[in-house]
């Protein structure tokens, strides 16, 4: 149920309970009256539930959460494929719920953010947010990596990129715990690659996303030395069929090992499918199979776990 809905039902059952309680007071005839109360309960209450039935639109909600602090992170953990499932890292994702508690999807609202102008104070939060949440994993002995997935219009931008190294630095987390992750495609593009060429000169790490959704240049990707290679979910899910898919996804893990990096299979829900990725040879592992997204706080205690 919505918190939409939630907030309708209780404001209705509230007014429901006035109304039928206000003929009752102060009479000796309450039998006479219940007929009319209940009515009136009924009216308050379908009045009150059709005020919360318009809320604000999307758009001025999201605006206000934005530049009021009202967006969170979420981390979930990267592990090994061994037999210990040491938590190497994490992927941050970013959430947003209403204010009358509805979830929205990455997926709806990050486009609304672009469509609003606000993309890059966006991406600004959420390098706040992460450097403040895992700075006392991410300055500790255990070398973690967070991935830090940006736009290509935003990676391009030299005087971006100064700002986000200098974040880094005042925050005095070393560069190589994070990693710039950029999808197949993007790392291909011929304007895009001075931009990985310097962040790795300043040392962060680089992590390709959606590897083997195709029209990326695999030899030009693997001059890169990618410290990560994710390869897509789609192929991660369908290797589990078997047969020629499995094949597919054997060359793709293949192609990802002349990149050098260490292969995530992302997406994985369940244990035959984290052996099978084992055993087409990728080193790490992210999916519901072993951790869903947590707060920082349940990240960091599981650090310490």
């Amino acid at each position: 149920m919505s918190g939409r809905l939630k907030l309708k039902l209780l404001v209705f059952v509230i007014a429901f309970f006035l109304g039928l309680a206000a003929p009752l007071i102060g009479t000796n005839h309450p039998n006479v009256l219940l007929g009319f109360g209940a009515f009136i309960g009924i009216v308050m209450g379908l009045v009150a539930a059709m005020a919360v039935e318009r809320p604000e639109p999307l758009t001025k909600q999201f605006t206000r959460a934005v530049t009021e602090g009202g967006l969170s992170m979420a981390y979930q953990p990267i592990v090994t494929l061994d037999a210990n499932h040491t938590v190497i890292g994490a992927e941050p994702l970013l959430r947003w719920t209403t204010e009358v508690g509805d979830a929205i999807s990455p997926g709806d609202f990050l486009p609304m953010a672009k469509a609003l102008g606000l993309e890059t104070t966006l991406n600004g939060q959420v390098l706040d947010m992460v450097l403040a949440d895992l700075k006392p994993a991410l300055t500790g002995e255990r070398d973690l990596v967070v991935t830090l997935n940006l736009p290509p219009e935003e990676f391009a931008d030299p005087e971006k990129r100064e700002a986000l190294a200098g974040k880094v630095e005042a925050a005095g987390i070393p560069p190589h715990r994070i990693a710039i992750e950029v999808n197949e495609i993007d790392a291909a593009d011929r304007q895009i690659r001075p931009a990985i060429w310097d962040m790795k000169q300043r040392g962060f790490r680089v992590s390709i996303d959606d590897f083997g959704i195709g029209g990326g240049d695999s030899e030009y990707l693997s001059s890169l030395n990618p410290d990560l290679v994710k390869l897509n979910r789609r192929f991660v899910s369908l290797s589990a069929n078997g047969g020629p898919v499995s094949g597919l996804v054997a060359e793709l893990v293949r192609l990802a090992k002349k990149c050098n990096g260490r292969i995530v299979m992302v997406g994985i829900e369940n244990a035959d499918v984290a052996r099978r990725a084992a055993s087409l040879g990728a080193d790490l592992g992210q999916g519901f199979h072993w951790h869903k997204p947590m707060p920082a706080k349940a990240f960091l205690e599981l650090l310490r776990a």
